[in-house]
């Protein structure tokens, strides 16, 4: 029984199925980097009020206030007095934290009034009088807000307070001091050049 294949002749291999390299994926170019130069700053002769951080101290804050405000940059200074305010104290002692709030109402008062907001300015000596009217810088701040209405000028109603300030205030300025703030008897109550 022979099978005859008819037709059958050698396999040939199959036919290569055409392939396409694939495509090239473009590619970025990228520019060579080029040299950044900082700018210097120039040296200032008088500090400039930068807002201290989230994470800053009270006392970082009051002082940014106070170069604030004797800058003339009053309605910085106010609401950085308003800020140390808001500001929860931590770790500091009955004195210092009572200091440092009595500090910041007068100082925002003061600023408030020389910016011509005395509704706003009769708030910080109201919160004077709420936690301490005995307080020595509740007392001048009254002082200052009784020669402030008869005269209406802020300048004079200070310069007639300064006498009082080193009796009066001498012993929380120093506690104040020793805290780092920066104050003087003789700025206190001074209405800045703005």
């Amino acid at each position: 029984m022979a099978v005859v294949l008819h037709g059958c002749g050698p396999v040939a291999p199959p036919a290569p199925t055409p392939t396409t390299a694939p495509a090239p994926t473009p590619t970025t170019v990228l520019a060579a980097p080029t040299p950044t130069s900082f700018p210097v700053a120039a040296p200032t002769v008088a500090p400039t009020a930068t807002a201290p951080s989230a994470a800053s101290s009270r006392v970082e804050a009051l002082n940014a206030a106070n170069t604030a405000f004797r800058s003339g940059d009053l309605e910085r200074a106010a609401g950085l007095y308003d800020r140390v305010l808001n500001t929860p104290p931590t770790g500091e002692s009955p004195a210092a934290r009572s200091a440092i709030d009595d500090l910041a109402d007068f100082r925002a008062m003061v600023a408030l009034l020389a910016s011509g907001r005395e509704d706003d300015g009769h708030a910080h000596l109201d919160a004077l009088q709420k936690r301490d009217a005995n307080a020595p810088l509740a007392r001048l701040g009254n002082q200052l807000w009784d020669q402030y209405g008869m005269t209406g000028q802020l300048r004079g109603a200070c310069a007639q307070l300064q006498p009082q300030v080193v009796s009066q205030a001498g012993p929380q300025l120093a506690t104040l001091q020793g805290l780092g703030v920066t104050i003087e008897a003789n700025t206190l109550c001074s209405v800045p050049q703005g």
